[in-house]
């Protein structure tokens, strides 16, 4: 089993070898054929399902290049406002954007900055316990959820 763990502030063609990246791109994401995913997180607030295209099952490349656009939206209003009251986070936060501006032009928070000093993408893991308590009551359920996990470079 290849364990892959890359800075998620980069593209994945950028961030992991290109030798590696060529030999994990397309293939499954895991054993047995999932068609459907939902990713979820504890270091952040948002949920992202990858469907595979029709005829296809989730690949490892959909799931790092879906991560890496969704961390790179930027951050709502009411997203904000979730960090609003917490100095902490709120803090860690613009820090994160304050060293990602220096070398990118757009000068707005973006979801990554979300993850402060832990943009280290370090895999996925299951926790059904987490999963049920972040599951949004009355939503339909995805089978395959599972948990991103982040750390320091």
């Amino acid at each position: 089993m290849t364990y892959v763990r890359y800075d998620i502030r980069k593209p994945a063609r950028e961030g992991i070898m290109l030798t590696t990246w060529q030999q994990v791109y397309h293939i499954p994401a895991f054993v047995a054929p999932t068609y459907e995913i939902l990713i979820i997180s504890k270091a952040f607030p948002w949920s992202m399902v990858i469907r595979a295209p029709a005829g296809s099952v989730v690949t490892c490349g959909a799931i790092f290049e879906g991560l890496h656009e969704m961390l790179h939206k930027h951050i709502e209003d009411s997203e904000w406002a979730i960090v609003a009251l917490d100095k902490t986070r709120r803090e860690a936060i613009e820090k994160a954007a304050k060293a990602r501006q220096e070398k990118d032009k757009d000068k707005r928070l973006k979801r990554i900055d979300w993850l402060g000093d832990t943009p280290m993408f370090k895999g996925l893991e299951k926790d059904e316990e987490f999963e049920k308590k972040r599951h949004l009551p009355g939503s339909d359920t995805v089978a395959e959820t599972w948990v991103v996990r982040f750390g320091k470079p």
